[in-house]
């Protein structure tokens, strides 16, 4: 029978605050898109990206979504590189 490789302590650690923040980040873009629906524009707003508008609406969550992608993939590169190692006989 093979015996099974477990995480050590730190990479456990590493891989519940992945899970902990992909938690976050389905939170933080449902609420994020719940309040923005809520936002109407303000009169005058232009298509040129002003916050108020439209594509600044977009604009905005589009940098939020990246900025907590990249946090993300740092998150998850650290849990894989903990993972544990096959032995190999």
């Amino acid at each position: 029978m093979e015996d099974r490789v477990k995480r050590g302590p730190g990479g456990k650690l590493a891989l519940w605050v992945f899970y902990a923040f992909c938690g976050y980040f389905v939170w933080a873009m449902a609420r994020y898109f719940w309040v923005i629906s809520q936002v109407q524009a303000f009169p005058g707003a232009t298509l040129d990206g002003e916050l108020g508008s439209t594509i600044g609406k977009w604009v905005g969550a589009l940098l939020g979504f990246l900025v907590l992608s990249v946090v993300g993939v740092v998150l998850g590169y650290i849990a894989w590189v903990t993972r544990p190692q096959q032995i190999e006989e």
